[in-house]
Parts: C-alpha cells; sequence; structure tokens
C-alpha cells in the first residue's frame, strides 16, 4: 500500500536502511502554487533526469530555512503535496553564480541542460526573488549548490 503521509513514507525507508536517528524535512520543487510544475519536476527526479538544484544563499536567510547539508534528507512531494520519495543530500556547496559548473547545470535538468541556458533561465528565474530581498544579481552572487540522489521510492 502506498504511503500515506511522508512520516510513513520515512518509517517505511528506516526499516530497510539504518539512517542513525537522523530526521527529515518535507521538499517539493517549483512553485507551491503551480502544482504543474511541481508535478513535472517531481517525475523528472524520479526518472533521473534532475538530480541537482541551485538556490540564492539570500533565498536560505532571507526565508529563515537552513542551508542543505550532506546527508540531509527530505521527503519528496509531487504536485498533490504527497509524499513519492526520500532524497538524500550528497554535495552542498556555496558558489558563485557564474562558477556553477556546466556539469551541473546539465544534472539541473532543465531545457536544454547547457551551462548557456542554464545561466539564462536562472536569471529569469532569480532576479525577481533577489529584488525582492534588494539584491541584484550578479557573477559574485552566492549560490547554494546541491545534488541529491533517490534512496527511496513510495510504492
Amino acid at each position: 500500500m502506498p504511503a500515506q503521509s511522508a512520516e510513513q513514507l520515512w518509517n517505511a525507508y528506516n526499516e530497510t536502511t539504518d539512517t542513525h536517528g537522523a530526521s527529515y524535512q518535507t521538499r517539493w520543487f517549483g512553485q507551491q502554487n503551480n502544482p504543474a510544475e511541481v508535478q513535472a519536476l517531481a517525475e523528472a527526479i524520479l526518472a533521473g533526469t534532475k538530480t541537482a538544484t541551485t538556490t540564492p544563499l539570500d533565498s536560505y536567510t532571507a526565508e529563515q530555512v537552513a542551508i542543505p547539508q550532506v546527508g540531509d534528507y527530505n521527503i519528496l512531494l509531487n504536485g498533490e503535496m504527497k509524499p513519492v520519495a526520500v532524497l538524500k543530500t550528497v554535495v552542498s556547496e556555496l558558489i558563485p553564480f557564474y562558477r556553477i559548473s556546466a556539469e551541473h547545470a546539465y544534472h539541473e535538468g532543465d531545457g536544454d541542460r547547457t551551462i548557456g541556458d542554464w545561466r539564462k533561465r536562472k536569471t529569469e528565474e532569480f532576479t525577481p526573488t533577489l529584488e525582492e530581498h534588494g539584491k541584484n544579481l550578479s557573477s559574485d552572487t552566492p549560490m547554494v549548490s546541491e545534488v541529491f540522489e533517490v534512496v527511496y521510492r513510495a510504492d
């Protein structure tokens, strides 16, 4: 029977793996008010197309959210905000915007997966958010570059 809640999915994962008392957070990718986008990104993660993400450091500090750390666990939610998988952060680095690698851009799985396309898309995505916080996007803007893996899937 599929997991009905994040807690049930976490408990099912813990039956198969010793997480050494680790905890989890729920997480989705995309805008929560755009379920189709959230669903598409969850599907890309489950398909293995998307295994990385980048977020301006300012987004974490402005929203007072913890920066992902290696070893963190997240329950991935789909467009209906239902749990579909357990993710584990395997890389988390602070990198200036224009130092994000072509490899990382490829692993984000967006567009044509090139660094040029990634920079264009992320400039459009990050500029309004940063401006809301009184910041501007520049080549030196600190970014949290994260790589994750699916370690468990809901049935």
